[in-house]
Parts: C-alpha cells; structure tokens; sequence
C-alpha cells in the first residue's frame, strides 16, 4: 500500500500518531491521529504494515460514523489545495469508489460505496 511520509500526515492531523501499545510505533501496528474542528472530531487509525484502516467521526462528543476494517487499500494520497486539505483512500478494487476525508477547513466525509455502473 502506497501511504503518504509520516511527516505530511502529522502535518495533516496536527498531531503525532498515538498507538494502543507503546512499545508499538510508525508503521508498526495500529497508529492512531485524531483532529478536531469545532463540533467535530475525526479519529483516523491506519496499520501500514497490512493496509487496514479504520474512521470514526463524532459531533458534539457523539459518535456519528464508524468505518472499519478498511481493507483492500492501494494508496492514501494527502491532498492540499487553497483552503482545502484531505486524505483520499483508494481501493484497490474498481468496485469500490475513493473515500474522501476533508480535514480543513471543516471535518467532512464523503464516500459513495459503489463505484458508479457495478450492481
């Protein structure tokens, strides 16, 4: 899997990845970056070494979307243009559409599952 330098996802997130296990860090095991903008508040984890991802987004303290086992993934791509800046997922399969996750200037998630023409 193609995953952008620790050094532009951290610029991303602003902040360093935290893992569960301390003994674990970049890219070994799951590495979480969490970000917040106002209301919301976006948990990215991401296992390098086999290509898994998880989101979870929160309003208002509230979990409001829960995206796991994220599999299958090709690349993460950083993406920073003007005033807008996101991580794209990409799949490895053509069945499934990129997952766009908006960092600034607001926290926003978009992802349409299918890609368009497969039933």
């Amino acid at each position: 899997m193609e995953t952008p330098e620790l050094a532009e996802l951290i610029s991303l997130f602003e902040d360093e990845p935290t893992s569960a296990d301390e003994d674990l860090t970049w890219p070994v095991g799951l590495q979480s970056f969490r970000l917040r903008r106002g209301s919301r508040e976006v948990l990215f984890s991401l296992d390098p070494m086999s290509g898994e991802a998880y989101l979870t987004m929160f309003e208002g303290g509230e979990e409001a979307i829960s995206l796991g086992r994220l599999r299958k993934l090709e690349a993460l791509t950083v993406e920073k243009r003007d005033e807008y800046e996101g991580l794209v997922l990409r799949f490895n399969s053509e069945e499934f559409d990129p997952l766009y996750l908006q960092t600034r200037p607001v926290i926003r998630l978009s992802w349409n599952v299918m890609a368009l023409g497969v039933w």
